[in-house]
């Protein structure tokens, strides 16, 4: 039994190599990539995918991954990978405005808006209500709740 398995796998082997042998070299001059072909090298087929090409035929790939932006009013510009913040970091108060980092704005109601210092997903403004104007009482004259 044990002779027959070398045999089995030794056939094979001969097969494999004979097949090998005898078929025609193919000359692999680039990659196919998404219906496209690139030349052996580095090659970019968008912004934010960096290929390389082998020899072999194979294409291996990175795709960039955006942070979110540190803003409300981002623009993608179709020749970058990731949107950008063309006003820099900022955030929206519950009025509709746009704060810019570092800065305060005080809404109609009196409120006092500002951009957290860190980092959020939703990009707004935290707000503190301006106290109303405040009650006055005569501690002389305190009225007395009896029970």
């Amino acid at each position: 039994m044990t002779m027959r398995c070398i045999f089995v796998i030794f056939a094979i082997l001969l097969a494999t190599c004979y097949a090998r042998t005898t078929l025609p070299h193919l000359s692999v001059s680039g990659c196919l990539h998404n219906g496209k072909t690139y030349q052996v090298g580095s090659f970019q087929p968008s912004p934010c995918e960096h290929c390389q090409c082998t020899s072999t035929g194979r294409a291996y790939c990175a795709i960039a991954d955006c942070f979110i932006t540190p803003c409300v009013d981002s623009i993608h510009d179709p020749t970058k990978c990731c949107p950008v913040c063309p006003n820099g970091p900022n955030c929206r108060a519950p009025d509709g405005t746009i704060i810019k980092k570092g800065e305060k704005h005080t809404t109609a109601d009196g409120s006092l808006c500002q951009c957290q210092t860190s980092f959020s997903f939703s990009h707004e403004a935290i707000c503190l209500l301006k106290p109303k104007d405040p009650i006055l009482i005569d501690p002389v004259n305190v009225p007395v709740v009896s029970k």
